[in-house]
């Protein structure tokens, strides 16, 4: 019978996460591990896990600490090219510095193109 170890998630030399994994999992981990090992495929099982834990782990983060959304980057970027202003690079890093930006310039955006629709209407 196979021994199952926890997985850990290694952070520096003195901290790591553990990885609760059930039996099943843990199992059939092991044996494509092993699979991966004997036909050669290791380094592509590597590749594929990275992949998959670096796009897990950036659903792990506060809302805030994540990439902005593509929409808003469109949106602070009209604002920014609208109103003639820098749209700071940390807005670019993180969608809760961008949002701030959005919340600060989005209704200087709106009354001035307010203002061009009754410009161009004559009123």
């Amino acid at each position: 019978m196979p021994v199952f170890l926890p997985m850990q998630l290694v952070l520096d030399d003195d901290s790591g996460i553990s990885i609760p994994l059930n039996d099943v999992v843990r199992e059939a981990w092991l044996l494509q591990y092993s699979r991966a090992t004997h036909t050669g495929a290791i380094d592509g099982l590597r590749e594929r896990l990275a992949s998959c834990f670096a796009t897990s782990l950036a659903e792990c983060l506060d809302t805030d600490l994540k990439p902005p959304t593509d929409a808003q980057v469109q949106y602070a970027t009209s604002i920014a090219r609208e109103l003639g202003i820098a749209l700071p690079s940390e807005a670019l890093r993180f969608r809760g510095p961008m949002a701030e930006f959005i919340d600060r310039f989005a209704e200087a955006l709106r009354q001035k193109r307010r203002g061009y629709l009754r410009d161009e209407q004559g009123t």
